[in-house]
């Protein structure tokens, strides 16, 4: 008696379909994400560029990206392109930032969390930053503390400045969550307006620490580069203590 014919299960057919062009294109680029290729904040190459370098048509690479920005990886920047939002796929910023702006106690665990995380960053940095890295950390400061520099970029400047010490760690997972958080603190700090609380003294502060944190990290001097960070950031969570008990009374 001949042996009844085997159906596929559906998962089994589904494993065995091939996938679309266009699903491949945002396989790989979701895979350059994780290995650190592409991080949070960068813009990708257009779609032309993106098109010619993965040998497809550019429709596949406009439906890959529309994938992608749909379950929350990439977003459209404001003058066109595509920036790069998230490894994981979920934007936890808005939920995070609703925790902190109007909670100070929420803001102070997130302040000291950050503390706790970069000291560790500024170690690591120091064991493992290239000499590209240190040049690019030596371009950030100069231009976080120009002085001709308009004061209205100085978060910007600083988010920028930290997050290339974090560039320099060679972890992809520390910073992906230093990411995050940064943006959630930038956001939270503006609600406030917390830099309406700074001045002069705090600016030449901020410039010296800045300082001994990227020339420690030169030196390769890991317990140097941890104790300049966290010199810095204790001394950053001390005024914002202050700052916002002021504005509280």
């Amino acid at each position: 008696m001949p042996s009844a014919k085997m159906t596929p299960a559906p998962d089994d057919q589904e494993t065995k379909r091939p996938k679309r062009i266009a699903d491949q294109v945002a396989d790989q680029l979701l895979e350059k994400i994780s290995d650190g290729i592409f991080l949070p904040g960068d813009r990708l190459p257009g779609e032309r560029q993106l098109a010619e370098t993965m040998k497809v048509s550019r429709v596949s690479v406009r439906a890959a990206l529309q994938k992608l920005k749909t379950r929350g990886y990439l977003r459209a920047v404001q003058g066109g392109g595509t920036e790069i939002l998230s490894s994981t796929g979920i934007d936890m910023d808005t939920a995070m930032t609703d925790l902190v702006r109007d909670s100070i106690s929420n803001l102070r665990d997130l302040q000291e969390i950050r503390c706790t995380l970069e000291t560790w960053a500024a170690r690591r940095a120091a064991i493992n930053a290239s000499d590209e890295d240190i040049k690019l950390l030596r371009i950030a400061y100069r231009q976080a503390h120009d002085p001709r520099r308009a004061s209205k970029y100085r978060a910007d400047d600083d988010h920028r400045l930290h997050m290339m010490i974090g560039r320099a760690t060679g972890s992809i997972i520390y910073y992906h969550v230093m990411k995050m958080l940064h943006d959630v603190l930038q956001a939270a700090l503006m609600e406030i307006r917390f830099n309406n609380l700074t001045g002069p003294s705090f600016d030449r502060m901020v410039q010296e620490h800045h300082h001994d944190i990227i020339e420690a990290i030169a030196a390769r001097d890991p317990d140097a580069a941890e104790k300049a960070m966290s010199n810095h950031l204790q001394a950053v969570l001390d005024f914002f203590k202050t700052a916002s008990d002021k504005q509280s009374t």
